[in-house]
């Protein structure tokens, strides 16, 4: 797995980070967890949740994690990894975090593809923004049941 992400190609990382920044992160946050997707065992998409400290840019709420930092390598994009990460998420959320309620999200508001994406996914637009390091983020939650 080291090698996959030491690999990994996110040609445009304006609205994300790569794995290892994400992953070197991650290991100094008890809050924050990194998620690897794979198609038959090649990686193909990350994306780091956390329970704390992005959150209250986006809720008060208890039972919310945050979900940032989302990509699917470069290689691999336009192939409906994205979308099938996003959509096992649900299950993955239940397995693993069976406390949480709801994913939120922020997404540049200039990042088109990226909002259609999540909304196509199940994640609603909430109406509020924030304004982050790279413009206003629109905040998207999607609710587990």
């Amino acid at each position: 797995n080291a090698q996959q992400i030491a690999n990994y190609v996110l040609k445009n990382d304006y609205y994300s980070r790569h794995p290892q920044t994400a992953i070197k992160l991650a290991k100094k946050s008890k809050d924050s967890f990194p998620v690897l997707s794979f198609s038959n065992d090649t990686l193909v998409s990350f994306f780091t949740l956390d329970t704390e400290t992005e959150k209250a840019n986006y809720t008060k709420q208890e039972n919310t994690i945050s979900l940032k930092s989302f990509s699917t390598d470069s290689r691999y994009t336009g192939k409906g990894f994205a979308s099938k990460t996003l959509n096992a998420l649900p299950d993955f959320m239940k397995k693993t975090f069976p406390k949480i309620k709801s994913v939120i999200l922020g997404v540049n508001q200039n990042n088109l593809p990226a909002i259609n994406l999540y909304k196509k996914c199940g994640f609603q637009d909430t109406g509020r923004k924030y304004l982050g390091e790279k413009g206003y983020q629109l905040i998207f939650v999607l609710p587990l049941r």
